[in-house]
């Protein structure tokens, strides 16, 4: 690992910012990281990003922006190299500074000590007790007798909690219909950590906090049920998908949301028993032979989001709203690959960055066309947007929103939303409801967006519901 780290001039001289966090934040208000006197600085100004030996800087819609080496940063990030310098406000030059890590720092503690312990000796003269020794004894024996005692409180059995099966209908192990559905952390405020397994990062002893939600109608398949049936079945559906996503609790779905995700479920089942294309892959396949394309792909896609620590349906529900899961996929404006990734935004995640290629297409592909690799650049991306926006419920759906519109579009967007009532929370749905106030570019693309995405995650974790003859997408771990 690269020390890395910012430095800046003050009165007293030069000073420095280590960059050894995912996340650090500079700005004049309390959320910030790091604050400068600086009244060119808004509260939250800009964020610096690390993974590994990478770094890059995200302006965070700041009133008078953030410049690398005199360039407005870009809105996906722009990368940084030793000897940049990032200017934030009026005054404030942060200049990057990365070095091989000294040898003598970059060991373990444990293996420092004793270094330093044997380099002090004692030239007194005095014959003082060696008392040492009789310290670590001591110790080690204190410890055996608290080991043994566990050991034995273990055995007994005294003090394990009961196991307690949850039974609420639709929350806990299946879905009254008895389809396997994955479990989620009931941790709102920690990301979960992987597994490794390919099922989702997710512990599999958790279960999510319940939810007034009516259990939706059993033994009928999407297409059987009555316009009312297929609306309770969503709006449970959808507050599942939300709890997966959001870390175990989520806040009522509003109406107008449920109202966008059945239009998509709705034009999803549509195609049901539409033929199976012929040629090159596109949307509008039929369903079943589009969800067998998410079957297919979803083990490296668990695998890169397990990684990053993001659960993977999210993931694999990018991936179908961005492209259905056709590999080389190419937009007319220019993105590429299943996750559709633009030629500035694959620099920052894809590695090798130089694979990359501005002159790709469809036809003369680059790395964003290897499903494997383009699954770790959106794993790397999401963990990025959802460092910015937040893990828990009502966040993680506005890092789904930014996937799209970008994190400055959204940001403002959400801004302007909050603005315009008290009270409001802070997550997409309300951008929904606010939806007439917003820019036009929102309400005719983005706007659709994570109502799709809640639409393609129901379709795919209930595919048996939709008529299909598959297991929970999530589940086809090789």
């Amino acid at each position: 690992m690269l020390d890395i780290s910012l430095t800046f001039p003050t009165p007293e001289g030069s000073q420095s910012i280590a960059i050894e966090n995912e996340r650090t934040s500079f700005g004049r208000g309390s959320e910030a990281t790091h604050r400068f006197d600086d009244d060119g600085l808004s509260r939250l100004h800009a964020t610096i990003y690390r993974e590994g030996d990478r770094i890059w800087v995200v302006d965070e819609n700041s009133t008078n922006g953030t410049f690398v080496n005199g360039v407005r940063a870009a809105a996906a990030g722009t990368p940084l190299n030793n000897g940049d310098t990032v200017r934030i406000g009026h005054r404030t030059d942060l200049t990057v500074r990365i070095a091989e890590k000294d040898a003598q720092t970059s060991l373990p503690r444990s293996a420092a000590v004793p270094v330093q312990a044997a380099a002090a000796p004692n030239n007194s003269g005095n014959s003082s007790p060696n008392w040492i020794p009789l310290a670590v004894i001591a110790g080690a024996l204190f410890i055996i007798s608290i080991s043994v005692v566990f050991i034995v409180v273990s055995a007994v059995g005294i003090g394990q909690p009961e196991i307690v099966r949850n039974t609420d209908p639709g929350l806990g192990n299946e879905d009254p219909d008895g389809t396997p559905t994955p479990r989620v952390s009931p941790d709102t405020n920690k990301s979960s950590t992987p597994d490794n397994t390919g099922n989702g990062s997710l512990p599999p002893d958790a279960t999510p906090t319940p939810v007034n939600v009516p259990p939706p109608p059993s033994g009928k398949k999407y297409t059987e049920m009555s316009d009312t049936e297929k609306r309770q079945y969503l709006e449970t559906k959808a507050m599942f998908v939300a709890q997966v996503i959001g870390n175990s609790s989520s806040e009522k779905i509003p109406d107008a949301a449920i109202d966008k995700i059945k239009g998509f479920v709705d034009a999803y089942v549509t195609r049901i028993k539409v033929p199976r294309r012929t040629g090159p892959c596109r949307f509008s396949d039929n369903l079943q032979a589009t969800y067998e394309r998410a079957a297919k792909d979803a083990p490296f896609v668990l695998k890169a989001f397990n990684e990053k620590g993001v659960d993977a349906r999210i993931g694999l529900y990018l991936a179908m709203i961005e492209s259905e899961h056709c590999t080389c996929l190419r937009s007319p404006t220019g993105p590429l690959g299943m996750f559709q990734f633009t030629y500035a935004t694959a620099k920052l995640h894809f590695v090798p960055s130089d694979a990359v290629l501005k002159t790709a297409t469809d036809t003369n592909p680059d790395i964003r066309c290897q499903p494997d690799a383009a699954a770790r650049a959106a794993a790397s991306y999401m963990k990025a947007l959802t460092g910015r926006y937040g893990t828990g419920p009502m966040s993680v759906p506005l890092a789904i929103g930014s996937y799209n519109s970008g994190e400055g579009g959204l940001s403002n967007n959400l801004e302007k939303a909050l603005s315009s009532g008290q009270g409001l929370p802070r997550d997409f749905w309300t951008l929904i409801e606010k939806g007439d106030i917003l820019s036009k570019q929102f309400q005719s693309e983005n706007f659709k967006y994570v109502p799709k995405f809640f639409a393609a995650a129901i379709i795919g974790e209930n595919p048996q519901d939709f008529g299909m003859t598959l297991q929970p997408i999530s589940t086809y771990s090789k």
